[in-house]
């Protein structure tokens, strides 16, 4: 795993990562703008450690959504947590490769359902293949909230949210993008919620 510093020619901004973003997130140019600095390599004896704390690190498991015109489209993210209280906020992370990455860019606007301990094939339906094969949202019970973004109705609740692209933050592979809060609400008080450690840990008895 490598590292490294992307210096964009026309403004100077630096992003650190795998590959350059294919926008500056400052100035807008495209990635050929870009120019690589020093690169940074895991030990290799220590990748296998590090990569199994990250797995200790708690994450819940949501289906993140978005639209662009009357196309819907979502995803599994396990990046999601409130990032500031006043005003509320909420920060996410996308893959720049996703659907739903570029859903999001194109509206500004996001939701995302809580999903609970029961829904693990709710996870393998968003999380294994991509919107662009196959509608994900055909046959699913869903719910609009005040964005216009697909909820689904049975999950545990939901929060939307409108991004603040001066705050969109390119973190090599991934978008960081930040978002106020405009809505949300709880349909199950008592559920808990889905994480990652315990949809691994039972993903395979659930297909049993």
């Amino acid at each position: 795993m490598i590292a490294q510093g992307w210096k964009c020619g026309e403004c100077g901004f630096v992003s650190i990562g795998l590959f350059p973003p294919d926008r500056c997130p400052k100035c807008r140019a495209d990635r050929s703008s870009f120019t690589g600095g020093t690169e940074w390599k895991f030990p290799e004896e220590e990748l296998d450690s590090i990569i199994k704390a990250c797995w200790k690190v708690s994450y819940g498991l949501y289906i993140v959504a978005s639209r662009n015109g009357d196309r819907i489209n979502g995803q599994i993210c396990n990046t999601l947590f409130q990032i500031t209280s006043d005003p509320p906020r909420i920060a996410i992370g996308i893959n720049h490769n996703n659907l739903t990455h570029e859903f999001i860019e194109a509206s500004g606007v996001f939701a995302a359902s809580i999903l609970g301990k029961e829904d693990h094939r709710i996870v393998r339906r968003f999380g294994y293949r991509s919107g662009r094969d196959f509608d994900k949202f055909k046959g699913v019970d869903v719910i609009f909230g005040r964005t216009g973004c697909p909820i689904l109705a049975g999950c545990i609740g939901y929060i939307e949210c409108t991004i603040i692209p001066e705050l969109t933050v390119d973190a090599g592979t991934h978008s960081i993008f930040v978002g106020d809060l405009v809505g949300g609400e709880v349909f199950k008080e008592d559920a808990e919620p889905m994480t990652y450690t315990y949809y691994h840990r039972t993903k395979d008895s659930s297909q049993a």
